[in-house]
């Protein structure tokens, strides 16, 4: 059996932990501690300090491992060991919160100057909110076209795999293997 890394990365409270739950075969491995920073503990109790972990299988010989990155700066040195021998990365930003969109542009900058494989914005939809458009987030964040931006409600099943199958789709495309 062959196993793929994919790293699921973005700004604290994106909703990174919610995707990896949400599509994961597996119960979920997940390192959260409690929100210690004032701003933070205003928006949830607890926070991933190093990293959440989930799996599913492609098919019967191919399984990808999904690892999900710490949200805060703080936290970067767990952003270069997760991103370590990964396939591909998904930047997942709150389209209802503009707040976020520094932080995801500073992450979406470090991926691509600490590796070269395809990354996929995904603007993950809360229902409660409004929500900023891909080409708000394209010009805000600077993000070149060959990125691509899609949407997800990272609570839904259908949502998250298809965000999976489209970076594997872009990973074959780009003519990589997973060999």
């Amino acid at each position: 059996m062959k196993h793929y890394k994919v790293v699921v990365t973005g700004p604290f409270a994106a909703g990174k932990t919610t995707f990896i739950k949400t599509v994961t075969e597996i119960a979920p491995i997940q390192t959260e501690a409690k929100t210690t920073n004032n701003e933070e503990s205003q928006i949830k109790d607890s926070t991933t300090v190093a990293m959440d972990f989930g799996r599913i299988a492609i098919d019967e010989e191919n399984v990808l491992h999904i690892f999900g990155t710490p949200g805060q700066f703080r936290f970067n040195y767990m952003w270069s060991i997760l991103s370590k021998d990964a396939i591909g990365i998904i930047l997942i930003v709150d389209s209802g919160e503009r707040d976020q969109f520094e932080d995801a542009k500073d992450m979406l900058n470090f991926f691509r100057v600490k590796t070269d494989v395809p990354i996929v914005v995904v603007l993950n939809h809360f229902k409660e909110k409004s929500h900023t458009t891909e080409e708000e987030l394209r010009t805000f964040m600077n993000i070149p076209q060959k990125i691509l931006v899609i949407d997800c409600d990272a609570t839904g099943r259908e949502s998250v795999k298809n965000v999976l199958i489209t970076l594997l789709n872009l990973i074959i495309m780009q003519g990589d293997t997973f060999d």
